[in-house]
This record gives structure tokens, sequence and C-alpha cells, in this order.
């Protein structure tokens, strides 16, 4: 029986051999050089019936743009139109200070209240296009039965706590559904996540309404009790009074803004596929020419 072989290394073999790999692991930096990017008009106008048209006109940026005020997105000398069987209605250009983000928002305000069941025609001509859509005011309100609160609840964002918002479905009609909450504030009050809260009330009371970001489809629940939960987006405390409304909305603005709450989700989550955001009324545009209805509001009590 021959004896094993046994082989030494050297330690400085050794260490020729680290050497060289942590040599393989240099940190190179690439230069990556960005696409040029097409700038694109974002055109947002939800009318209703009984108050005056409102279109806020923006400009799209670049990911990591550093555009980020209202005054740099905004578009100005835009002509904005809206037609229907009662005349040409002209919106001017218009703005009102937020109190909340303590800066101006921009927008383009009509002069006619908007009638029911009648369709509109929307066109804007800016950024040497011409933009166009319409809708029709031909939606139904919904009655809301009861408005509760659930201090802890889950869903796809995780764990919140919300208010339960209960009406029947409009029955024989395909329907869409957001929640909104209009409430007083003051600069103590934060929003969503972020953490952001008014700095330039000195602590006064301010207006505040908020649209829920997700939309709801009546999809097999035609005619039959209908129940949303929403965390809202502005903080509270207990005691607080809200008035919480339910919009019937149209079928296009609902995609619209289903696909814009998935592109946010897929931003704050990298397990969510993209989804890229793309206007069915408008070419070479984003954004929405849509109707809504309210229905009658609610008080509610935080109870918490």
């Amino acid at each position: 029986m021959q004896p094993k072989k046994v082989t030494f290394i050297s330690s400085s073999i050794i260490t020729l051999i680290v050497s060289c790999v942590v040599s393989a692991c240099v940190e190179n930096n690439i230069m990556v050089k960005p696409l040029a990017y097409e700038i694109k008009p974002v055109i947002e106008c939800m009318i209703t019936p009984g108050k005056k048209p409102r279109l806020y006109l923006n400009t799209t940026v670049a990911y990591f743009d550093k555009k980020i005020d209202n005054k740099d997105l905004n578009i100005k000398n835009a002509r904005v139109t809206i037609d229907s069987p009662f005349g040409t209605d002209i919106l001017k250009e218009d703005s009102v200070f937020n109190l909340f983000s303590c800066q101006y928002d921009y927008f383009y305000q009509g002069d006619n209240l908007i009638e029911k069941n009648v369709t509109y025609h929307l066109t804007v001509k800016t950024m040497g296009g011409i933009f166009t859509a319409q809708t029709t005011t031909n939606l139904s309100t919904v009655t809301i039965t009861s408005v509760s609160y659930a201090s802890q609840f889950n869903d796809i964002y995780g764990e919140h706590e919300g208010v339960i918002v209960d009406f029947n479905d409009i029955p024989g009609q395909e329907n869409y559904y957001r929640y909104q909450m209009n409430r007083m504030i003051d600069s103590t009050v934060t929003y969503g996540q972020n953490k952001a809260y008014s700095n330039c009330t000195n602590g006064s009371f301010f207006h505040v309404s908020e649209i829920g970001r997700s939309t709801y489809k009546d999809k097999n629940q035609d005619g039959l009790p209908f129940e949303i939960v929403v965390e809202p987006a502005f903080k509270h405390a207990e005691d607080q009074v809200a008035y919480v409304s339910i919009q019937t909305i149209d079928r296009n603005a609902a995609e619209f803004y289903d696909a814009l709450d998935r592109q946010k989700l897929a931003l704050l989550n990298p397990f969510v596929e993209p989804v890229f955001l793309r206007s069915v009324q408008f070419k070479d545009a984003i954004g929405i020419f849509g109707n809504y209805v309210l229905s009658d509001s609610v008080k509610f009590i935080y109870p918490e």
C-alpha cells in the first residue's frame, strides 16, 4: 500500500490567488447616455353638472428631471375650448393658492355651468398640436347607506386604518366609482407616507378635498350592496369631522385613473409589473376628459 500523497501550498501562492480574486472585483463606473426624452402635454379635465369646467394642463418631464413645482410644469398660452349645443366656452388661464402645498395650482377655467345629459367636446391647442375628446354627462348618483371606521384593514399596499363606505349599486348600468372626502385641516396635519405638511398657514384651518386613488367597478355586483374601504390620505385626530361622498365616474376616467394608480404602485414596489400611461382619448398626449356626479355627502366623525 503506497502512502497518500500530500500537497502543500505555500502562503505566497495563497496570497497570489486571493489578490487575483480581489482584483477581479474592481468597481467600474460606466457612463450611460440617456435617450432623448419626448415631452408631451398632460390634460386633466373632469366636469360635473352644476359647476364650471376646470382643466389642468401640464407637461411631462423625464424621470430624473428637477422640475417639480407647479409653475415649472404648467403649460401657458394654450387655447382651450369646450363646445356643446349651448355654444363655445373659452377657458381662461387662472390659479388659486394651495394652502397645503404652499404654491399655486394653475388651470384653465370656463364660464358656463355644465348641464346634465349633454355631450361636450373639448379642444386643446398647445405645443404645436390639437388634442380633442368628448364626454357625455349622463351618469347617475348613488345613495350612501352608512359610513363607519376600521382601525385596521389589509390590502395590496399593506396594513392601514380605513373609512368604510356602504351604498347600493345602480342596477342595469355599467358603473365606476371613486371616494371623496371633504374636511377642514390645519398645519399640523400630514399627508400620506412622506409626512408632508403645510408650513404657510400659521396654524389656521383650511379646506381640503381628497379623492381616492382607486376606482371601483360594479362587475358581478349589478344592483347589489357595494362597500369600499379607503385609507384617508390626510392624517386625522379623534373627533375630527369630515364629509364623505361617492363619485360615479365615466368609463374613460375609470380606466385612466386605474392605470395611474397601478403606475404609482409599480414605482413603489419593484415586484409589480410596470404600467405605462396611455390615453384612449388623446393622440400624442396623456390625460382624461371625463365627467362625474357626486352623491349626497354624509357627515363622519373619526372615533380615534
